[in-house]
């Protein structure tokens, strides 16, 4: 067969072989110009799309997509549509878009500080998961070239800038230069405590620990932007806390000041409270079946209240009838407190000892009347003989009154005294006359 095959080559015209020799020449130059998009479309992986305003000279299948730094794949088009958006169709490696989140974002970043070349770069964002659809041109963002910048600048500033470099050689050429040379001197010594600082930042589980806490960053960065404004809102209202906090500086540090003593007090109060709630405790234990008979009582009593609700409904006239005596009789009871505090102590005293002992024990005659009395009380003999009285004052037989008196008491019924009481008010009252 090969014997055959270089048989036929040897037998074809010179100028066939050149010609098949130049068509070689120009398939293989081909492939190299169009080797990064037959690379591209060759290698497997996912496409994903991102709008930008504007493309800053991206090319396709030229310039790289990036991940944290890490090249990731290619971009495969470049378009811009009638509202002047620019789409940009990415070509990723296996496995990159799951990686990416379900809200990633995208920019295009300079490849050198000068810019030229361009590359786009991914940031994961979202919730674990794959992007849907085209990331929106409000997730991404575009460089400032540096020509931009210089021309917004005036021609003073252009000369500032200037000088400002020309100054910083001269600054680096003398004295700077030194300063430099002991930086990097020096640079060494620091180094090894800022890298046991790094490896104590990766945490006990080096492959977990950095990772797990860069999640929940982003987790928390997550819900604080979730809902556009909350966060401005929230600073903004942080910020007129702290100016009032800031004004009323001197009250807050009164109350600072004076929080020892308030816990202290809070303590002791507490402490006692905790015995005072230790007997509420006790005597609410033992009130539970006064409670549950009380229960039983409210309920027996709804009826009767219903019953006496038109009686409360009639007294309020006559309540409102009565305050004006109420009111009257707040004086008199004032004077009546006035009364019962005159008679309150000796009086009273009195009243209670020799008079109540008098009157509740038996009479007995001393001296020219001994062997008089009885052994009834005072207050009976003398209820008795005021009913005597009474009895002897009338004489009645069937005919009617036959005799009646009045008994009665006079100066002259005290007897056995050394003058005459009648005679010394006849001398003392010539013109009245005294009656037995």
């Amino acid at each position: 067969m090969i014997q055959r095959a270089l048989s036929r080559v040897l037998r074809t015209s010179p100028v066939t072989l050149g010609v098949l020799f130049l068509v070689g020449v120009l398939v293989a130059g081909l492939a190299l110009f169009q080797k990064n998009r037959i690379v591209a479309t060759i290698r497997p992986g996912d496409t994903v799309r991102a709008e930008f305003t504007r493309d800053n000279h991206l090319r396709p299948f030229v310039s790289k997509v990036k991940v944290a730094g890490v090249p990731v794949g290619v971009v495969t088009g470049v378009g811009r549509d009638d509202d002047g958006v620019t789409e940009v169709s990415m070509k990723l490696a296996g496995g990159t878009r799951e990686k990416l989140g379900t809200a990633p974002s995208a920019a295009i970043r300079p490849a050198t500080f000068l810019g030229g070349n361009y590359y786009v770069e991914l940031r994961p964002g979202g919730d674990p998961g794959r992007p849907h659809g085209t990331i929106p041109a409000r997730r991404t963002t575009t460089p400032v070239e540096l020509d931009r910048v210089l021309e917004t600048l005036r021609p003073k500033a252009r000369e500032g800038l200037r000088s400002t470099v020309r100054q910083l050689d001269a600054t680096l050429d003398a004295d700077g230069r030194d300063a430099v040379e002991k930086l990097l001197r020096s640079a060494p010594g620091t180094l090894e405590p800022a890298g046991d600082v790094l490896a104590a930042a990766r945490g006990r589980n080096p492959d977990e620990d950095l990772t797990d806490v860069v999640s929940g960053l982003e987790s928390a960065a997550r819900v604080l932007t979730r809902r556009d404004g909350q966060l401005d809102g929230i600073v903004r209202d942080l910020r007129t806390t702290t100016a009032v906090l800031a004004d009323q500086s001197a009250p807050v540090a009164d109350t600072l000041a004076g929080l020892p003593a308030t816990l202290r007090t809070t303590r002791a109060g507490l402490t006692r409270l905790d015995g005072t709630l230790e007997r509420v405790r006790v005597t609410a234990t033992a009130a539970r079946p006064a409670v549950r008979e009380l229960d039983r009582l409210l309920a027996k009593a709804d009826p009767v209240l219903a019953d006496a609700r038109p009686l409360v409904r009639d007294l309020r006239p006559l309540l409102a009838d009565a305050r004006p005596v109420v009111e009257q009789l707040v004086p008199a009871a004032r004077t009546g407190t006035g009364v019962l505090d005159d008679l309150s102590g000796p009086v009273l005293d009195r009243v209670n000892g020799p008079v109540m002992r008098t009157v509740l024990s038996p009479y007995k005659g001393t001296g020219k009347y001994q062997g008089s009395g009885s052994d009834k009380p005072l207050y009976q003999e003398v209820g008795y003989m005021i009913a005597g009285l009474g009895a002897v004052s009338k004489q009645v037989d069937a005919n009617g009154s036959a005799l009646s008196f009045q008994p009665g008491l006079s100066p002259g019924s005290v007897g056995d005294l050394p003058i005459s009481l009648e005679q010394l008010f006849f001398h003392l009252f010539p013109t009245q006359e005294i009656e037995r």
